[in-house]
């Protein structure tokens, strides 16, 4: 393996441009909003924003970024420890989603994605969410097939003079986990600099289900913290510069084998912003280094007798260079950015183990992971009714890794496996180069004020990762020890992958806004996609699992989102109250196989009652869900039941004081996760007898979150 000390990074310039659809808050109103800050001229009915009061009662119940989006239309989000779920967005999952964290795309360097980019940010450092599914601007980023996930921590803040300063401190207490949490941030500023810290610590133990039965391999323990640095020399020209550290020390992962025991990262962006006479000119690099470990916390046996210590060693350098001009009508952005990825993964020996040793394992040799892409975008306003987006990416994406090694040279029956398919991986050329086009064009009717019909297609590209393409292993155990699903199962990637290519087609209608008295938001789609990335069975494994290769298939989704609400009162002494509900159903099918696709949720919607009465705001919520019997059969994928739950929330603002309370689950049910996966941590600690069962959800939980700003 190669180390990444004075290792030369050879980047091309490159751009984000300003993602064409931004929202921005609206003015503030004692209702929360339904699913995000009104909608701007520009915002796409497509698009949700979380942020401001919606976000901040939303915090309070998780320390989960994604999880952030639960409940909303086109996002469903499987169990993946208890920092970071992974999303879902209209049925495509993982990687297939875009997810950036202030601007930058993060490589997850785990084969079991422990450290997905949502891990670097806890819930209560997040100050906007933005999902843009299926039809996201060319602009927004590349390298997926689903859509974007755009998450922001606190933006730079400048006086218009003389100098400000502001902070907040905040607690909170979630009784199914014992999870406590402790955030701190502050700036202070003039007109020219900017100074800022953010910092936030959560831990938590195994979650308690509906009847109070504790879910093994769910503890966790947290922190991260960040110094912004901000420079205005002029008007309309501003430099950043943000760095950071995030580590988690521990975390349990009920689906999975292994657990983390360390996870490391520590990061630099540099950003410049400028408006000029022609237009916009924004230019970003970043730089982020991960030292990441897994092992067996107790739940999994520990390991106190050295266990299975497996290391990853990863680091994303990109650069962007954007441009956007204003035209007569309109609007033309412009960029190219560069992205590299290395990536070390292997497994020491551990002493007196006849299987695990005499050598290090080596999974990942000296991985790279290299993308240079363009993209041309133009945003027109044909007519004071119509918006339109039309857009083109190229992007060229070289993967490549070295030799491999097992445990052991020496054949045996515990090695042959191995043995042969690192002599068989050696042997090949590791080296591929893939050209992507991506494209999006929609356009926007707003005939009036209350009413939006968007319709558009889009092509999505995304290049298998570091693991689909050179996981080598065909051992039993080797192979168990990439599971990107978190299905328990055994996987064995596949050098001769081909990109994933979507072709996708969409509707959304949205009549009435968020200040309407009423509003009805309709949306359907449909993505053929052509070479998805699933899995051929390759042999079964003992208590029901199945060893499986990464494989090229063609698969079909298509679905259906529904939400609205009505104001039901307005007076002075029961304040505002109004009905809110949604319902999602998406169907995904391989078309060689005819399987159902994996982690596709059921049938699903919320209904809630949000009151506003002084400085309360109060809200009854029923989470509902379908029996998901469609399940994934390759992958032995559970089927969960049908289920309904209550949730009672509340929050007061004091001013400099903000409380917050909520009963999830208040009638403590016992139900299964359909995107949960299996419960593996519990199927260890039972003697591995099967049945594997379903992941259970967490029961009633009573939070508390106490915010003083000062």
């Amino acid at each position: 393996m190669k180390s990444f000390t004075g290792r030369k990074a050879t980047l091309a310039a490159g751009i984000a441009a300003l993602i064409p659809f931004a929202a921005h808050a609206q003015t503030p109103r004692e209702l929360p909003p339904i699913t995000a800050e009104e909608q701007q001229p520009d915002t796409a009915p497509s698009q949700t924003t979380l942020s401001g009061e919606q976000l901040q009662q939303r915090q309070g119940q998780t320390s989960d970024s994604i999880a952030l989006l639960s409940g909303e239309p086109s996002v469903s989000t499987y169990s993946n420890g208890g920092i970071s779920s992974l999303p879902v967005l209209r049925g495509l999952n993982s990687d297939r989603v875009l997810v950036t964290v202030d601007g930058e795309a993060i490589t997850a360097f785990c084969p079991n994605h422990m450290n997905p980019p949502g891990s670097y940010v806890l819930a209560n450092r997040v100050s906007a969410i933005t999902v843009s599914p299926t039809l996201a601007p060319v602009s927004a980023g590349g390298d997926n097939i689903a859509g974007v996930i755009a998450i922001d921590s606190a933006p730079i803040v400048f006086s218009g003079s003389g100098i400000i300063r502001a902070g907040e401190v905040g607690a909170s207490y979630r009784s199914a986990a014992d999870a406590l949490g402790a955030t701190v941030s502050g700036y202070v500023a003039n007109e020219r600099f900017s100074l800022g810290y953010d910092a936030a610590w959560t831990e938590a133990d195994n979650y308690r289900t509906g009847g109070g039965d504790r879910v093994r391999s769910t503890a966790y323990q947290a922190f991260d913290h960040t110094l912004t640095l901000g420079f205005q020399p002029v008007e309309g020209h501003e430099f950043s510069l943000r760095v950071g550290e995030a580590r988690v020390p521990y975390e349990g992962f009920p689906t999975q084998r292994m657990d983390m025991v360390d996870n490391y990262s520590v990061f630099a962006d540099a950003g410049y912003a400028g408006a000029f006479g022609w237009g916009q000119l924004n230019a970003d690099l970043s730089w982020r280094h991960v030292d990441h470990e897994m092992n067996f916390l107790e739940d999994k046996g520990g390991a106190a007798m050295g266990g299975m210590p497996m290391l990853t060693e990863g680091e994303d350098i990109s650069a962007r260079l954007s441009v956007d001009v204003p035209l007569s009508g309109g609007a033309v952005r412009a960029g190219v950015e560069a992205f590299q990825t290395r990536l070390d993964d292997w497994w020491p020996a551990v002493p007196m183990s006849m299987m695990m040793g005499p050598n290090p394992y080596i999974n990942i040799n000296d991985g790279q992971r290299d993308r240079l892409a363009m993209f041309a975008e133009w945003q027109a306003h044909p007519s004071a009714q119509w918006t339109t987006n039309a857009g083109v990416r190229f992007e060229r994406v070289e993967t490549d890794a070295g030799d491999v090694q097992p445990y052991s040279w020496v054949m045996n029956m515990m090695n042959m496996a191995d043995i042969n398919a690192a002599n068989a991986f050696n042997a090949r050329d590791h080296q591929k180069s893939d050209d992507i086009v991506d494209a999006m064009l929609s356009a926007v009717w707003r005939p009036n004020a209350d009413t939006a019909l968007e319709l558009g297609a889009s092509r999505r590209s995304r290049v298998p990762n570091l693991y689909e393409r050179y996981a080598w292993g065909e051992g039993g155990m080797s192979s168990s020890m990439t599971a990107l699903a978190g299905d328990a199962n055994a996987y064995v990637g596949d050098i001769d992958l081909k990109p994933e290519v979507a072709q996708s087609i969409a509707a959304t209608l949205r009549l009435g806004t968020d200040a309407s008295e009423r509003s009805l938001t309709l949306s359907a789609y449909s993505s053929w996609v052509d070479d998805f990335i699933d899995a051929d069975l390759m042999a079964n494994l003992a208590n029901g699992f199945v060893q499986l290769r990464f494989a090229n298939h063609d698969a079909r989704l298509y679905g259906f989102e529904a939400s609205g609400h009505v104001d039901l009162w307005s007076n002075e002494a029961f304040g505002e109250g109004r009905l809110r509900a949604s319902i999602a159903y998406v169907h995904g099918e391989n078309e060689d196989t005819g399987d159902n696709l994996y982690h596709i949720a059921p049938l699903s919607g919320r209904i809630a009652l949000d009151q506003s009465v002084g400085r309360w705001t109060n809200t009854a919520e029923i989470e509902l869900a379908g029996e998901k019997d469609q399940v994934n059969a390759l992958r032995h994928e559970p089927v969960t039941g049908g289920y309904a739950l209550a949730h009672l929330r509340s929050s007061a603002d004091f001013g400099r004081w903000r409380l917050s309370l909520a009963a999830e689950n208040l009638f403590d049910t016992r139900y299964d996760l359909p995107l949960g996966g299996v419960s593996y941590g519990d199927f260890r600690a039972g003697g591995s007898v099967p049945p594997i069962r379903a992941l259970p959800g967490p029961g009633r939980s009573i939070n508390v979150g106490l915010n003083v700003s000062f």
